[in-house]
């Protein structure tokens, strides 16, 4: 299957070879990642971040407004604080009792609609946003490192910044939810000129806010306690991240939002190709090698245990290697310079490296990748065509679904789990089938339904409508329009049978916090949980107010590893 006609494919990369759930887990953060897309953004477009209330008491019991100000109007953002409490704590979305929740408005929140979102919000499932809230939002501390942030900042003195890297957040992300969820605003009803108009915006600038409010809640504390206390280190401050994790309901994500999933890889391959296209000879190679060694440098100082994903050291070896390549390539300066190493790189690295280099390409190029971010939203609509005949669609599935027809569904355990939500929570869960002999089976499984489907096909008038078929076989009618809504793009669908034993769910899981939503350090657990760090370097609410010129607008991500941690491990 080839790829659509307005994407340029560089170095024969196709759907076959970038779909796989083990490639797709690969794909690093870019410019063209939802939350470094923002901060960049918020930067070039000069926001700030106003804080207009901290009415917050010792016992961390209050509520705090910040305003966000852009060129196009305000954001208002508030944060209800608690004093924390073990019972009914979770890291999962279901929690029902959370150290902060808060709330992100399209435009200005009077008091009628902060008092309405104290009373609504810790309903959850029950409660209802105003028609002008675009995310409800929760977080819970680090118990690893939030008290002894603030126990440090009252003794006068910076925290240690060697635990602060190994953490890297105060709170932790329990949950962003927006697009009608409870009411909130839908972001169909958003403009193309809305600032928050590009998909997951309005939610990364909710997590922003979040990381902002627990570095304000520990200084704030902090002073509580001390009329001598410190304000947390700008370094360190900006080294810590919204801590975050993910599970299951990510791999529903990626199966409801195919033309979402599509736009954004065609997009990240179009980027790829403009940073191979660019043609801009030695001064692009020096860009390149700057990037390549700032990203071998930040694996070499990840300290992330990694489990189902492999470590960061070999990673970091592996793009040493390549920056040896870089400096060996003949005539470097060459118009084609660059091509040839990235022919070089995908023959002698492994998959894991090239698509992190493939990265490092895409972000050597900002004023081609940036616009590209302009161009990820999408109408979402999947539209039938009735009028298709039975024989044309039946053709269509032998080609662009030849990976889904030849998976065998008869092998054992290709089938054996189904997928189900938690009677509690609702929460989407996978099981083997002979232990949820009751649950009711949600998954989309795109091999199985396409296999019935193409069975039912072959013993049709190929002549006949699909309309018509549609009527008779009213059992696939969504498999079909799912089929014809996606038969003008290419990389909708990852290649997997999520009911298979041997599926692994923190692969597109990983795929989704890594590449899409921008998260650095995406750890698994049990195979199915990713955690990891989002705005892991960003510039501070604080920077953004500093001049451009400043060296904490620029190149924040990928940062270094605090001085002083080295110091203190060598103390």
């Amino acid at each position: 299957m080839n790829m659509p006609s307005s994407v340029a494919e560089p170095v024969g990369r196709t759907p076959a070879d970038l779909l796989r759930p083990e490639r797709l887990a690969q794909l690093p953060p870019t410019r063209l990642s939802a939350s470094r897309a923002l901060v960049h953004r918020m930067t070039a477009r000069h926001w700030t971040v106003e804080p207009l209330e901290f009415a917050v008491d010792d016992q961390a019991r209050g509520r705090a407004r910040y305003r966000v100000r852009t060129p196009d109007g305000p954001f208002d953002f508030v944060a209800f604080s608690f004093r924390p409490r073990l019972e009914g704590r979770t890291s999962r979305i279901v929690g029902t009792d959370w150290d902060m929740t808060g709330a992100l408005f399209d435009g200005v929140a009077d008091e009628d609609d902060l008092a309405h979102t104290e009373r609504e919000l810790p309903k959850l499932y029950e409660g209802r946003a105003t028609g002008h809230t675009l995310i409800w939002c929760r977080s819970n501390r680090s118990l690893r490192l939030f008290e002894h942030v603030v126990d440090s900042l009252a003794a006068g003195r910076q925290p240690d910044a060697a635990r602060l890297w190994d953490v890297g957040y105060l709170m932790r992300n329990t949950g962003l939810d927006g697009n009608g969820t409870f009411g909130t605003r839908s972001f169909a009803a958003l403009p193309g000129s809305h600032p928050l108009a590009a998909p997951l915006h309005a939610q990364m600038l909710a997590a922003y806010l979040m990381r902002e409010f627990a570095a304000d809640l520990a200084e704030h504390l902090a002073r509580q306690r001390s009329a001598q206390a410190h304000r947390l280190d700008p370094e360190l401050r900006r080294c810590l991240g919204l801590g975050n994790a993910s599970a299951l309901g990510l791999v529903f994500f990626a199966n409801n939002h195919p033309r979402l999933v599509d736009r954004w890889l065609t997009l990240r391959e179009q980027a790829l190709a403009q940073a191979l296209g660019a043609r801009r000879g030695a001064p692009h190679l020096a860009a390149v090698r700057t990037a390549v060694e700032r990203t071998a440098r930040f694996h070499e100082e990840d300290p992330t245990v990694y489990d189902v994903f492999a470590p960061a050291p070999p990673l970091a070896r592996s793009l040493r290697q390549a920056l040896t390549l870089l400096d060996g390539l003949e005539r470097p300066g060459d118009a084609d310079g660059l091509p040839r190493l990235w022919a070089l790189w995908n023959a002698e690295l492994d998959e894991r490296t090239v698509e992190v280099l493939a990265g490092a390409l895409i972000d050597s190029v900002p004023d081609l990748t940036d616009p590209l971010v302009d161009r990820q939203r999408v109408d979402e609509t999947l539209t039938a065509r009735p009028a298709q005949t039975v024989g044309e669609l039946l053709a269509h599935l032998d080609d662009a679904y030849r990976w889904a027809l030849d998976i065998d569904l008869s092998a054992p355990d290709a089938l054996r789990h189904v997928w189900y939500k938690s009677r509690a929570a609702e929460e989407p869960r996978r099981g083997p089938r002979t232990e949820v002999a009751e649950g009711l089976d949600w998954q989309l499984n795109v091999p199985r339904s396409v296999q019935a489907l193409h069975r039912e096909l072959r013993a049709a008038d190929p002549g006949g409508s699909t309309g018509v078929f549609c009527v008779r076989h009213p059992e696939h009618r969504d498999t079909v329009a799912r089929v014809q809504g996606l038969a003008d793009t290419a990389l909708h669908s990852p290649h997997m049978n999520i009911a298979d034993d041997a599926f692994v769910p923190a692969y597109i899981v990983r795929f989704l916090n890594s590449a899409v939503h921008g998260l650095d350090k995406t750890a698994d657990s049990a195979g199915r949980n990713v955690l990891g760090l989002l705005f892991h370097g960003a510039p501070t609410r604080h920077d953004l107010d500093l001049d451009p010129s400043s060296p904490s607008r620029h190149d924040w991500t990928l940062p270094a590893r605090p001085a002083a941690a080295a110091t203190e491990e060598n103390a």
